[in-house]
């Protein structure tokens, strides 16, 4: 619990500090400069942008690719199959994406159809190699969404659906 005498000494050491280490002098100064778009390594380094998209390099995720999106990064389509093994009793994801990291631990949700609400049966990853294998209930109807993301220096990456798999 703190005392009203702690209190006080606390109030008073905040507004005695600033004045000690000179607030009001250089620090302030700087900051107007700053603020008012003097010519500066600040301003010069903000306003750079290296490929041209619009958006400055210290907020570009891909600073020397162009690309119209809000992080700067291009968007890259993906695309998702879902297929049943019969011999493993199991269905298998596949996300395949021309880049990479676009493919490899992309989120997925696996639904199960139902009448009038699909419901999601589970969700997860795939592998680095864009796969996951997963063990459902028999004698239903599944599909697949896989959610969009960022992958920071690389490319924005699409949402991708699969085709509705019915399970023996």
């Amino acid at each position: 619990m703190v005392s009203l005498r702690g209190t006080a000494r606390l109030a008073v050491l905040l507004l005695v500090l600033p004045l000690s280490l000179g607030a009001t002098g250089a620090a302030e100064a700087a900051w107007s400069a700053y603020a008012d778009g003097a010519p500066g390594a600040h301003a010069r380094a903000a306003d750079t942008d290296t490929d041209g998209d619009g958006v400055p390099d210290a907020g570009d995720g891909c600073p020397t690719v162009a690309a119209a999106t809000p992080t700067g990064c291009p968007t890259v389509s993906r695309s998702a199959s879902l297929r049943w093994l019969a011999g493993k009793h199991r269905l298998q994801l596949r996300v395949t994406s021309e880049v990479s990291a676009c493919s490899s631990r992309a989120r997925f949700v696996l639904w199960r159809v139902r009448p009038h609400a699909d419901f999601k049966q589970l969700g997860g990853n795939v592998s680095y190699a864009g796969r996951a294998r997963l063990k459902v209930p028999r004698g239903a109807r599944y599909y697949v969404t896989v959610a969009p993301s960022y992958s920071p220096g690389v490319a924005e990456c699409g949402k991708a659906t699969t085709r509705t798999v019915r399970v023996p």
